[in-house]
This record gives structure tokens, sequence and C-alpha cells, in this order.
């Protein structure tokens, strides 16, 4: 467990993938780079120098990126390559290694987890600013319907008049508020989604 408590899945959008994964837990394995035999040693030489701690990271990021760049999404690849870019440069560095092992014993995250998100964080706040922010950062607020709930016939669901009633709030005006803000957008997904029309 870690000693600052464990960060949630949803600490970083991207990064999700299991090559980075295995990137990050590599970024754990100390770094023997005064033991020179071991340089030609193919694998053991990699996997000492960081190599294979780069490779996962960077296969992942452009597998993620292009996953985005075929949905048409040019935003979010680049923000998914930008921030995959310093998360895997981070990992592998060799002389943050030591900072790296008490970043994962502190926060049971690597710091090239950590320089993800701060980089998720800045680009989604510049873009977010220009109102152009990409849709790999993009997150919908929970609990204001639910499919099968009222939300698809235009009201709130049991489970955000609930959050409603717990905050003093009329359900149907928070609800409206969602619908007439970012919300609309995503109630008009849920509806074509279903079938019920925009």
């Amino acid at each position: 467990m870690a000693l600052l408590g464990k960060f949630g899945d949803d600490y970083t959008r991207t990064g999700k993938g299991t090559l980075t994964g295995w990137s990050n837990f590599m970024s754990y394995v100390p770094r023997i780079l005064k033991f020179e035999g071991l340089k030609n040693i193919p694998i053991i030489g990699g996997f000492i120098n960081g190599t294979l701690t780069a490779l996962f990271g960077a296969v992942d990021t452009v597998i993620e990126s292009g996953r985005w760049l075929l949905r048409g999404q040019i935003g979010s690849a680049i923000t998914v390559a930008a921030a995959g870019a310093v998360s895997t440069a981070v990992n592998a560095n060799p002389a943050l290694w030591w900072a790296n092992a008490a970043s994962g014993v502190a926060t049971g995250e690597t710091l090239g987890t950590h320089a993800r998100a701060l980089t998720e964080t800045v680009i989604g706040k510049v873009t977010g600013a220009l109102g152009v922010e990409p849709q790999v950062l993009k997150s919908y607020p929970v609990g204001i319907g639910s499919i099968g709930s009222g939300a698809m016939q235009g009201t709130p669901g049991k489970f955000a008049s609930k959050i409603s009633g717990e905050r003093g709030q009329n359900a149907d005006e928070a609800y409206q508020r969602y619908v007439s803000g970012e919300g609309g957008v995503h109630v008009s997904q849920l509806n074509s989604a279903n079938g019920l029309g925009a």
C-alpha cells in the first residue's frame, strides 16, 4: 500500500494500455549502469538500461494515439502522444530511478504517471481556455441519468433525483440546467444511440 494513498483509475485519462503498465513496472527495476559487461547482453542490458521501459511506453503511445487518429480525433491523438512521450521519457530516464522508486512507495504511481497527469492537466487547461478541449480529456458528470432511466425521456433518473435531494435541489431544475449546458451533447448522444431521436 502506498504511504500517501493510492491514486484512482481516473488519475490519468490516457496510458491505460497493458504495455504502458509494463513500462511503468519496468521503471521500478534498478538501473545497474556501472556493470559495463551487462550492456552487451541484449535482453538484460536493454532491461537494465531502460530500453524496454522506453520501448513498451512508446509502442503503447503509438497504438493509443492511432486509435484516436482513426476516429478522426486529431486533438485527442496529439494529446495522447504528448502525454505518452512525457511519461515514457520520465520512466525511462535512468537518473530518476531512485525518485521513481520513492514515488512508487509514497503514491503507488511512477513519476512518469505523475508527469502524464500534469501534461494532461496543462493541455486540458490551455485547450479548454481556447474552447477546443480534446475528447480524450472530457468527462461527463455522474448521476444525471442513465440508460434505461428517466434520462432518455427528458427527466432525471432515480439516482439523479436522490443526489439532487441530498443537495437540497430540485431534480428537474438540475437536469434542465445540465441539458442546457455541456450535458446536452451527452444526452443527445445517448438518445441517438438508443434510437430515441435527438
